[in-house]
């Protein structure tokens, strides 16, 4: 009985072993850093008035290689931290990502913008968002100002969301006041309509990865329209969670299918009370004449707008349309440049995107190898691999 015990007990714990390396495994090798590259951090955070609180500065950080020949600035995609974790995701790739180009003697800035690590936020207010990269902004002037930096060309790279907070931020009087990027990099986004339209151009790509009929989606089609219809008039209802649940309730009892009811459970997001100033602005951001904007106030800024052929966020649909918009745009200083073979994090994968929990697993190999033509072209040709 006693031995019966002991191997229950033995194989419990093999099994809590297996689970947790499974889980905490590809977070402890992402952190570890297997380069020789020489760089020291500085906290921007030192150079914020005194009791600043706030995410997006406590965690902005300057990583400063030996021999500086470049600065890069990143503006995280939405729910990325610094370190491009998000809730589900906990591997830092975006650290390991970092460290590539300090290898390449790009110094990196880094931030987490607000709600990044929350999970009861999903979309951040798009003007908290800019007003976080101004303050990063102020810090890291603040920061040259009091250590003697080289001088070397600086470029904002801007992933996913971060895209809009740029061109938006990048554009303020203050901005062009203390901040002198060379080039802005706006990476892995689509956006051919408005910030509404192009998140829900990311949960139909889910149903076409998920296989879901064409009948379900030409249905879910048209829900989706009265929602953006909806919101677009200003007609977003004050509902809690709860009372979303019971309104799905009603709608699986009235028979309305699986797949419909994600969709509808996935849109409830966007009414959440956390996520309602994201929702009703979003329905109001056009990219477009934002970037045209820009380019009025920083003509020679030049201008690089990158899609990973394999990106599993950005529809191909989505991602022709913006391909398009940029080769036939009137700003000289604009172009596009296509990723082969890479995801939304910029790593080299075989095959196009499989589905959501492939696209999940993918994210956790802390192995796979980012994509050097895309490192080569934010750290210029003179960098080693």
């Amino acid at each position: 009985m006693k031995r019966i015990i002991l191997i229950t007990f033995l194989l419990i714990g093999l099994l809590l072993i297996g689970i947790g390396t499974f889980v905490y495994l590809p977070t402890i090798i992402q952190g570890l850093d297997f380069s020789s590259a020489e760089f020291r951090r500085f906290n921007l955070s030192d150079h914020a008035d005194k009791n600043a609180t706030d995410t997006h500065i406590t965690s902005a950080e300057v990583m400063l290689p030996q021999e500086t020949r470049g600065y890069i600035l990143i503006v995280p995609d939405r729910d990325y931290d610094r370190d491009w974790n998000s809730p589900g995701n906990q591997t830092r790739p975006g650290l390991r990502f970092a460290r590539r180009l300090v290898e390449r003697n790009i110094a990196v800035i880094r931030y987490s913008p607000p709600g990044s690590g929350d999970e009861s936020i999903d979309l951040t207010d798009p003007e908290r968002s800019v007003q976080a990269l101004m303050d990063v902004l102020v810090l890291l002037k603040r920061f040259r100002e009091s250590e003697n930096l080289p001088e070397a060309p600086t470029s904002v790279l801007a992933v996913g969301e971060g895209c809009l907070v740029s061109v938006m931020a990048l554009q303020k009087t203050e901005s062009l006041r203390i901040f002198e990027p060379e080039r802005l990099i706006l990476a892995n986004c689509a956006y051919t309509g408005t910030a509404l339209t192009e998140w829900a151009g990311r949960v139909f790509y889910n149903m076409d990865l998920t296989g879901a009929p064409t009948e379900i989606q030409e249905k879910a089609a048209k829900i989706w329209n009265e929602h953006r219809q909806n919101i677009e008039s200003g007609k977003i209802p004050e509902m809690d969670e709860d009372a979303w649940e019971d309104r799905l309730e009603e709608l699986k009892e009235a028979g309305l299918s699986s797949d419909l009811l994600a969709l509808e459970k996935t849109v409830s997001h966007l009414y959440r009370p956390s996520n309602r100033k994201w929702t009703q602005k979003a329905a109001q951001l056009e990219f477009a004449p934002l970037l045209q904007s820009l380019h009025v106030v920083r003509p020679g800024l030049d201008l690089i707008h990158v899609l990973g052929e394999y990106d599993e966020e950005v529809h191909p649909e989505d991602r022709t349309d913006q391909e398009n918009t940029v080769r036939s745009s009137d700003i000289s200083n604009y172009r596009f440049v296509s990723l082969e073979k890479t995801d939304h994090g910029f790593i080299l994968r075989d095959s196009p995107p499989g589905s959501p929990v492939e696209n999940m697993m993918r994210r956790r190999d802390p192995f796979a190898e980012f994509n050097p033509e895309f490192l080569k072209l934010l750290s210029g040709p003179e960098s080693s691999d």
